[in-house]
Parts: C-alpha cells; structure tokens; sequence
C-alpha cells in the first residue's frame, strides 16, 4: 500500500533510521480529542498484529491526559501520539518498561547532544523544565502479555506552560522537522521493547540518567531526598532514619 502525506514522511526517516522492521502503521490526525482514546477504538475493533506496531499521531488534541488522569496540554507544534507494540511473550519485564522507555528517549535526545534527565516514573527533564511526558501501559491475555502501548506528549515547536520547554527553546531555533523526531520517538519506543530483558542495565542506566531535585508529592525536600532506583524499578528516598520505597503503581 502507497503511504502518502505526514505518515509517508514519517516513514521515511524511520527507514533511514531503524530500517525496514518493523513495519509501522501509523495514522494521523489533524485535530483529535485524544490519542489515546482514538488507539483504544481502533485496538477494539482491530486486533494487533504480530511485528506490526501501530501509532496515532495527532496535529493537536484538545482532551488529552497523562498521570493520574491530569490534563494534557497538546496545542499545535508538539509531537502528540499514542502506540502499541505487540509483545506475545511471557519474558517481557514489565515492572521496568516505563524505564527501559526512558532511558532510550534520554540516549536518544543525548545522541542529539541534548543534555536530559529521567523523573522518576515517566518524565524527560531539560534542566528544571519537562520536554517529554509518557504513560506507559501493559495489556494482557491471561498471563500473557499481548502488547505495551504509550501514550506520549513531547514539547517540539508549541507554546508551553512555565513548567514545561520547547525542543524549539533547548535548540535555540524554529528549523525542526517533527517527522524526524517522531521517528526518533518511534524508534526508542521500538529500542526500550528491545531492552527490557536487560534488567540490569536498565536499571544501572536509569540510575544514571535519574535527577534528584524532584521529590514524590507529599515529601518535603527539607526532610528527604532520593536515593535510587531499587532493582524493581521502585524509586527509593531516604531521610535521617527511615528508608522509604515509592512504587509506580
């Protein structure tokens, strides 16, 4: 089938940069209420295939949402999508795919000489600021897992809140193809499947890449600071006499 439009010219650079497999179906929208919502219509009523991962990719998506359900701030000039990546394996480690997706979204931006941090569960940091937000999910059938999905915001050329950054404002310029970054995105969503059966260099590397400066909720930074990703991909803090685990879920 010929792909022609945004979906062609994100196909491309993913050609170039990931090769042929695997192949890709993507759809794109210029204005959708959510991504994720429009991946679990179509995932209902079409079932994934094996070595076919699917994206949705929208212009702009004005009922978004991420973490806990809080609102997704997605005008247009960002990268706005939601993927799935079938998976029918037993092995898969899924207590540390929101890292092993991480960690590969940090090389791949540090491969651009852009200098990031991971947030303990989901985030990509630029110094203070969030560039990349990504909710990560595992779908399963029995004890199997069928496929993992994301759903992923990333700040490129859009206006944001003042605790966010714009690819455009780390870069210092407006010349940015967003089909080469969605690729790239792509790709390390691809790369972070790839790597979760490496438990223990996605941990090292997640300790490696993890800032510091930002507490769980509820957790004065006066009294405590975080000490590491635990084994199981739990982030642990500490004060003075008490060691304490904070689970994802």
């Amino acid at each position: 089938m010929k792909v022609i439009g945004s979906a062609a010219k994100t196909v491309f650079y993913l050609k170039k940069i990931q090769g042929q497999y695997p192949s890709w179906k993507l759809h794109y929208k210029i204005k959708c209420k959510s991504t994720e919502n429009e991946l679990t219509n179509l995932l209902g009523y079409s079932e994934i295939k094996k070595n076919q991962p699917v994206a949705i990719i929208a212009r702009e998506q004005f009922s978004g949402y991420g973490q806990n359900r809080r609102t997704w701030v997605s005008p247009k000039g960002g990268i706005w999508l939601s993927a799935a990546y079938p998976i029918f394996a037993k092995e898969f480690t899924s207590q540390i795919f929101n890292l092993s997706l991480g960690i590969k979204i940090c090389e791949m931006l540090r491969q651009e000489n852009i200098n990031v941090c991971l947030k303990w569960p989901n985030d990509i940091f630029f110094g203070s600021k969030k560039l990349i937000g990504f909710l990560p999910r595992v779908i399963t059938r029995g004890k199997e897992i069928i496929y993992v999905r994301i759903g992923l915001g990333m700040n490129v050329l859009n206006y944001t809140p003042s605790e966010g950054i714009s690819l455009s404002k780390v870069l210092q310029t407006k010349n940015i193809n967003k089909h080469y970054w969605t690729a790239k995105v792509l790709k390390a969503f691809h790369d972070s499947v790839e790597f979760n059966n490496r438990k223990e260099y996605v941990i090292k590397s997640a300790n490696q890449f993890l800032t510091k400066k930002f507490l769980p909720s509820g957790f004065c930074p006066h009294t405590w600071k975080i000490k590491d990703i635990d084994s199981n991909g739990n982030l642990r803090i500490e004060n003075e006499t008490q060691l304490k685990v904070i689970r994802r879920f």
